[in-house]
């Protein structure tokens, strides 16, 4: 796993809790905590802290991972507006996960190994309005609910109220996530 969506969990419990918090959270998960955001590291330790985060804040590890994805996004935007500027929305966005944005990032580093991403669209009209697109989901690292919460971080970085519905889920044995989602702007 690269260090930057380390450094980004460790930027969400700061903000919202303090060092203290983050110190007591890296001592329960046996870790050290020093990661550079072009390095590269155990894919065990964002479920160790996620895992040693639920026990201390008394929440599902789902919702844990769910929350720091959403960070995640909204400081993924920040640390690199190019990749969202080609897009005019989340949808557009997510069709550009594989191709565009995950292929930058094998290019910066060989070493990596993001999550595979591919889109189908959905036909017809949306319940409620609005536009969806089904996202599958694929990853040895098994960490839908930070990809679903950095969905809908990016819903927020581009101003939609989006929803991340599982359909199927690998954690369900399932060879792949389904992630119904649907975005409505304003």
């Amino acid at each position: 796993m690269k260090g930057v969506i380390l450094n980004l969990v460790e930027e969400a419990v700061v903000l919202a809790h303090g060092d203290e918090v983050w110190d007591t959270l890296l001592e329960r998960a046996g870790l050290e905590g020093a990661w550079t955001s072009l390095g590269s590291y155990p894919d065990e330790e964002l479920p160790l802290l996620v895992e040693a985060g639920a026990q201390l804040f008394d929440v599902a590890p789902e919702e844990l991972a769910r929350d720091l994805g959403r960070h995640a996004a909204r400081g993924l935007a920040q640390r690199h507006p190019e990749h969202f500027a080609r897009c005019e929305d989340t949808l557009g966005f997510l069709r550009t996960l594989d191709e565009v944005v995950h292929r930058e990032v094998r290019k910066l580093h060989p070493d990596a190994s993001p999550p595979r991403f591919t889109v189908t669209e959905v036909a017809g009209p949306v319940p409620g309005g609005g536009r969806a697109l089904d996202v599958h989901y694929r990853s040895a690292r098994r960490l839908c609910w930070l990809a679903v919460g950095m969905i809908e971080g990016t819903g927020t970085v581009y101003g939609e109220t989006t929803e991340v519905r599982h359909q199927v889920c690998q954690l369900h044995d399932a060879p792949q996530c389904t992630l119904r989602v649907t975005t409505r702007t304003g």
